[in-house]
């Protein structure tokens, strides 16, 4: 049941990624043609040599876009239970984008599941929780109403509390 709840809310942290990521590319640049490639690909395989030739390619560019990168590609080696690859792609989000609220989560609630790393599980989310709450006194972002920006503060916020007991529920 537990677990059930945890994935159920996990849905509200992908909500505004790939815009996030589309408005740090510059418009017309070779990052945002091939962005634009990978949102386009519904093959999963061939979107993942997309990811990880996007990689390759513009490793510099923006960190915020490459966490969002990092996490699209943690999604399909996801998809293909690949462990390793799951838990590399999240660290390197968090690497890119200490504060990708998204990025803490995903990885917190990974480590907890696969029950590797239950004290930085915590961690992260306990993490998100302190951004999030700051976020809440911050300008709506372009783009979102105040009903969305709020209501993905919340899903969020619901997601990091329960993740965070979670994780230590498991560390008894």
């Amino acid at each position: 049941m537990k677990t059930r709840v945890l994935l159920t809310t996990s849905i509200a942290l992908m909500l505004g990624l790939a815009s996030v990521a589309s408005a740090q590319l510059r418009a017309g640049s070779p990052e945002e043609a091939e962005y634009l490639k990978i949102e386009a690909e519904k093959n999963s395989d061939a979107r993942l040599a997309l990811l990880l030739d996007f990689e390759k390619k513009f490793a510099s560019i923006n960190p915020k876009v490459m966490a969002t990168i990092f996490l699209m590609t943690m999604d399909l080696y996801s998809e293909k239970d690949d462990k390793p690859k799951i838990a590399e792609y999240g660290d390197k989000a968090i690497t890119k984008d200490p504060e990708n609220v998204s990025a803490l989560l995903r990885v917190s609630l990974n480590y907890a599941r696969e029950r590797t790393n239950l004290p930085k599980a915590e961690e992260y989310a306990e993490k998100a929780k302190t951004l999030l709450a700051a976020m809440r006194n911050q300008p709506i972002p372009t783009g979102q109403t105040e009903a969305q920006w709020k209501q993905w503060l919340d899903a969020n916020a619901t997601s990091a509390e329960q993740y965070a007991a979670y994780a230590k529920s498991l560390q008894r």
